[in-house]
């Protein structure tokens, strides 16, 4: 039997794949728990629309990362932090204080997209990572300074 998945399900498929199970399955599993629908034209069409749908959203998004990542490229960032008197900071600056930074300069970018190749305990300048959508990287320059 051909269904149309409407759930991710482990070990069997995507939503909106369309995938061959057992009858069985499908009327005692997928059916009961809204998982899947049987494959019928309308149902096909309908995912080929969703489906188009889906590449224009994604070719939006790319576009709005490549416009990020080109604005971040190359960015100097000064990350203040409270610092011993020897010029080491009493903690290591963490993707949170980076991502509070950015959003303060107008950039939508979450801490699970910082990636800091090894703590940041000294004031001084350092690379780090922003990973963007679509596998879109861009480095930023950030500046540790004392805190006043």
């Amino acid at each position: 039997m051909r269904v149309i998945l409407l759930a991710d399900i482990p070990k069997l498929g995507r939503r909106m794949e369309v995938k061959d199970v057992k009858p069985g399955f499908a009327k005692n599993y997928l059916f009961p728990r809204g998982y899947a629908k049987v494959l019928t034209s309308s149902g096909l069409l309908e995912l080929e629309k969703q489906s188009e749908a889906k590449k224009l959203v994604a070719e939006k998004e790319l576009v709005q990362a490549e416009a990020l990542a080109a604005k971040l490229e190359g960015l100097e960032v000064e990350v203040p932090v409270k610092m011993s008197a020897g010029g080491k900071g009493y903690a290591a600056v963490s993707a949170a204080q980076i991502a509070v930074v950015l959003k303060k300069l107008g950039f939508n970018v979450s801490k699970g997209q910082i990636v800091i190749a090894e703590p940041i305990k000294k004031a001084g300048e350092y690379q780090v990572t922003i990973s963007l959508p679509h596998s879109l990287e861009s480095q930023v320059k950030i500046a540790v300074v004392e805190e006043e």
